[in-house]
């Protein structure tokens, strides 16, 4: 049994008995860490309200090989992210990332890309204008990190460049005739592969111009940019099947923000 010290983020929590929590963490240095908070639901407890939801800090645990659980030594907060708490909208996205992640990431696997993602991520989700552009940004990103970032540029069945046009471009033949996207196949069809995926469906191209924008993108430069409406039921919906096919499951926390917000 060795000390491990790494950052984390908590991404999920579990009620154990009546006092205990089973805590899931992101770090950068093993991935996933799923532990056990022995009491924290005491009111002893000097981890009591350190483990909450989205919190960031140290973590210290004792590491066992092959052992599902880990122990909980110490968790040092460093930000519990008070400006997304006090807004019902970027709190409830804050989940989505954190369930987003956990559907995904493997525990004992180091990413400190996603890490680093998921961290600056809640800190300009407090000073995001368009939320759901934000989440867009976040789901490409964390898809590109996840090593599932869907091919936007070449067929993915025959590799040719697919033509898009520039966001400014507004031709209603252009975006009429749009792009192919596969979700089976993991990205963009041109149109002489278009139909060899019966399920695959057209997006604007300027939608998937935006698309290849936000994955590029500095969170700072977020905020200078728009989407139409059109754009957002796009992105929206390519990028959540995409995700749905990815996860193989209904995320809880995207269906409330279908259904509420």
């Amino acid at each position: 049994m060795a000390a491990q010290k790494t950052q984390a983020i908590v991404i999920r929590t579990f009620p154990l008995q009546e006092f205990h929590k089973i805590i899931t963490f992101y770090t950068p240095d093993f991935g996933k860490v799923k532990a056990v908070a022995y009491g924290i639901k005491s009111p002893k407890s000097r981890l009591a309200g350190s483990l909450e939801l989205l919190n960031y800090g140290t973590l210290l645990f004792q590491h066992r090989e092959n052992r599902e659980l880990q122990n909980i030594t110490d968790f040092s907060l460093l930000n519990g992210f008070d400006a997304i708490r006090s807004d019902f909208t970027r709190i409830t996205y804050g989940c989505y990332f954190a369930e987003l992640v956990d559907s995904i990431a493997s525990e004992g696997i180091a990413n400190p890309e996603t890490f680093d993602l998921l961290r600056t991520t809640y800190q300009f989700l407090a000073q995001a204008d368009d939320i759901p552009l934000l989440a867009r940004g976040f789901e490409i990103k964390f898809l590109d990190c996840a090593g599932y970032g869907p091919e936007l540029s070449r067929c993915v069945h025959c590799g040719v460049t697919v033509k898009g046009a520039s966001l400014e471009e507004n031709s209603e033949a252009t975006n009429r005739l749009g792009v192919a996207f596969s979700v089976r196949y993991g990205g963009v069809l041109c149109s002489d592969c278009k139909n060899r995926d019966g399920a695959a469906f057209t997006i604007a191209h300027g939608s998937c111009e935006l698309l290849k924008m936000l994955r590029k993108s500095e969170w700072e430069r977020f905020n200078r940019i728009r989407a139409s409406s059109r754009n957002h039921k796009e992105l929206k919906r390519l990028l959540g099947n995409f995700i749905e096919y990815h996860t193989e499951r209904n995320l809880k926390s995207l269906k409330f923000i279908e259904n509420v917000l």
